[in-house]
């Protein structure tokens, strides 16, 4: 009975922001605008808060550098593959997105948060700035107006103008030189991290309610959003399969290294895929393959949720 009582104090918060999200949505008490008002605040504000006091605090080792190691070249097949997909079976101009980003930001890092707790966030967080090697490319070309390219500065830009990026560096930098060890030493470590931790703390809760609030699944694309959905989820099963097996060659890995690899496998695909269309249809489909993923996501997360609990 304490077990089912634990699993639910995980599971039930979930499931309520989300029924919140969606009721907000049909009941109009919040306008698209405001939502995504909300959702600017976590992650130009909030996530940031939480990658820093987390990669400050971590403990960065030989087994992170691993983990990383291994996601890099699986996105990036992923991601060359897409195009190649794009041209026989998936014929939409943002289909790379989907492959080349998993959405740890405005999903990984809330749900490892609210699954091990806020100092853990640096697991999912290395994982983001290892997939932001495949993903800002991307973003660039895809956003490109047709016959453009864009220049080397241009990505350079977009991957440096990131919050959840910049302070991800800094809180490793601070951690890494033993400035962060300094600054507790002379008392102001402490109050740096009480004001980022306080901006960090309605983070799960705002992006869980902006979740349910985004939910959608038009009728009339259901077909394509399906397959599309089976088999991005086929492609990352295989990539959780291969980075689990090679992890059995680091010595004495962390379980919940494996759990973030089996969460990261399972997020959907990055939220920015739908704007990223040049046609109707590019949005729909790939909104709707986000939609699907998500609940799919969070099923998983519901599983982890009562294994560790």
């Amino acid at each position: 009975m304490e077990n089912v009582i634990n699993i639910a104090q995980v599971i039930a918060p979930i499931f309520i922001a989300i029924f919140l999200g969606v009721l907000a949505r049909k009941k109009a008490l919040l306008t698209p605008e405001e939502n995504r008002g909300l959702q600017q605040f976590v992650i130009r504000f909030g996530l940031p808060c939480v990658l820093f006091n987390s990669c400050l605090t971590a403990k960065i080792g030989a087994e992170s550098v691993s983990t990383m190691a291994l996601v890099l070249p699986l996105i990036l097949l992923g991601t060359i593959l897409s195009f190649r997909w794009r041209k026989k079976w998936f014929p939409y101009h943002n289909l790379p997105m989907l492959f080349a980003a998993q959405e740890t930001g405005m999903l990984g890092i809330p749900l490892l948060v609210i699954l091990f707790g806020a100092d853990q966030a640096y697991r999912m967080g290395v994982l983001d700035l290892t997939q932001a090697v495949t993903a800002y490319p991307i973003i660039a070309l895809l956003s490109a107006d047709p016959g453009d390219n864009p220049t080397p500065g241009t990505i350079v830009k977009k991957i440096f103008s990131s919050p959840l990026l910049l302070m991800s560096l800094l809180g490793l930098a601070l951690n890494l030189t033993g400035v962060g060890a300094w600054l507790d030493g002379v008392g102001i470590g402490g109050i740096i991290t009480s004001c980022t931790g306080f901006l960090a703390q309605p983070v799960s809760a705002a992006i869980i309610f902006s979740v349910g609030y985004n939910f959608s699944l038009d009728k009339g694309s259901r077909g394509a959003v399906f397959r599309l959905s089976a088999f991005h989820f086929g492609v990352f099963a295989v990539f959780c399969l291969l980075i689990q097996a090679a992890l059995f060659l680091v010595p004495g890995v962390d379980a919940l290294t494996r759990w973030t690899i089996l969460l990261y496998c399972a997020l959907p695909a990055s939220y920015l895929a739908p704007g990223l269309g040049r046609s109707g249809e590019d949005y729909t489909v790939a909104s709707g393959v986000c939609s699907v993923l998500t609940a799919l996501c969070l099923v998983i997360f519901c599983c982890i949720a009562a294994i560790t609990a």
